[in-house]
């Protein structure tokens, strides 16, 4: 069966302009990582710009990630989207500069993965990196390295027939690195079986063939923070508010929950998923008065609410109906542009006896904001015709906003994971 990981990319069209898009290359010679003294803090900056002026694209959280080989050779990737809602370093054509060892398959042959997104899949060979953030180090972990040579350019059958190719949609970023609630990014599911076609075993390099296969737990696409020797049970991504469209914003990334004295909850409440799924832990919501599930991430740039009317619609509850009030620019999917701001109550809760709580959004008519291709638009939403029933809390939900992400199966002081708190 197919599985589906999350949605990444929803489209639209604002005067011929396709945003909600994918993907962008580029890297940076490797250096020696003796060269500089190791960090020995747990916190990077995360900055919200516009990448491809040529390509603008609101709402994009940017880090740099830190990535090296076994003879410490390393290598700075720059513009790597910071993803909430997926497991592991994926990164693009032409950025990695250093030469990384194969993830062997277990079947035999190179590894290599068909990772599904709403917007299609990423298709790339396994490789092993030590992953350097701020002070924290993820040694010998299994990394996506798409372009890569010892596997064919083109995916099996398998992995096609899922959608697009999310290389080939327009260049936003060097790679993506999710930091869910996952440790890695299949679970027991392709330990068990290759049914789902997320890993492969490829021979005959670039000009061989490609056969589905499971993959053991440990040599999976892993989280790298699950993979931190301390600071490893979870992050905390804080930005400070943004009430209007603007050029930048930043804030920060910190690693661990109640590890250190900068990762601590303070007034955050717990929220624990409602939904036992590896793929889209979720919450229960209430939106305008209906009743659907939640997912809160970071690599979507918008939030993503469903209409009654719009297709696809569900044949039975729970499922988001209507948003009254709320017009739609263009085509069904297009963003939502009331006359004037709308304010929106969700009302969010976990597991039974968690409590839950009213979190206010604001959406508003993001045209002009578009116009001058402001990269933080706080207030954009869209209708949601991929699942209906599931509203997407984007990156603009993050802003004025500390949400921490605690990782599945890691002990906290407020519970084990995984949980959201904010």
């Amino acid at each position: 069966m197919r599985l589906l990981i999350r949605l990444l990319c929803a489209f639209f069209a604002i005067s011929s302009v396709v945003f909600l898009s994918a993907c962008g290359g580029g890297g940076t010679a490797p250096t020696a990582s003796s060269s500089a003294p190791q960090a020995t803090f747990n916190q990077i900056p995360v900055t919200v710009e516009q990448f491809n002026p040529n390509n603008p694209y609101p709402n994009r959280p940017y880090v740099t990630v830190t990535v090296c080989d076994g003879a410490g050779n390393c290598q700075s990737i720059d513009h790597v989207l910071l993803d909430t809602g997926s497991t592991g370093l994926r990164l693009m054509p032409g950025v990695l500069d250093l030469q990384l060892p194969a993830q062997d398959n277990p079947t035999g042959g190179v590894a290599a993965e068909c990772a599904q997104f709403g917007a299609g899949y990423f298709w790339g060979a396994q490789r092993l990196a030590t992953i350097r953030m701020a002070g924290d180090v993820a040694t010998d972990i299994s990394i996506t390295v798409a372009g890569d040579a010892s596997i064919p350019a083109v995916a099996p059958t398998g992995c096609t027939a899922t959608g697009p190719n999310v290389l080939t949609l327009p260049t936003e970023f060097k790679g993506i690195l999710g930091i869910g609630q996952q440790q890695r990014d299949c679970g027991s599911f392709c330990a068990q079986s290759a049914d789902g076609q997320l890993y492969f075993s490829c021979t005959g390099g670039a000009s061989g063939s490609c056969t589905p296969s499971t993959m053991p737990l440990n040599q999976q696409t892993a989280n790298p923070v699950s993979m931190f020797a301390t600071d490893n049970n979870g992050t905390v991504l804080s930005f400070p508010a943004a009430a209007q469209p603007q050029a930048t914003l930043t804030g920060t990334l910190t690693f661990g929950i109640g590890t250190q004295a900068d990762n601590q909850i303070s007034g955050q409440q717990v929220y624990r998923p409602v939904t036992d799924n590896v793929f889209w832990p979720s919450l229960g919501a209430n939106i305008g008065g209906v009743a659907s599930f939640a997912f809160l991430d970071s690599g979507t740039n918008a939030y993503l609410i469903a209409q009654t009317g719009t297709p696809p619609v569900p044949s039975s509850p729970p499922y988001l109906q209507a948003i009254s009030g709320l017009a739609v620019c263009g085509q069904p999917g297009g963003p939502f542009c009331p006359s004037v701001p709308a304010n929106v109550q969700v009302r969010l809760n976990g597991l039974t006896g968690d409590p839950s709580s009213m979190q206010n959004i604001t959406l508003a008519d993001p045209t002009m904001a578009f116009q001058q291709n402001q990269a933080v638009i706080p207030n954009l939403g869209f209708q949601n015709n991929f699942i209906t029933s599931y509203a997407i809390l984007g990156l603009p939900f993050f802003y004025g906003r500390s949400v921490m992400t605690a990782i599945d199966g890691m002990p906290t002081p407020y519970g084990m994971g995984p949980y959201w708190a904010f």
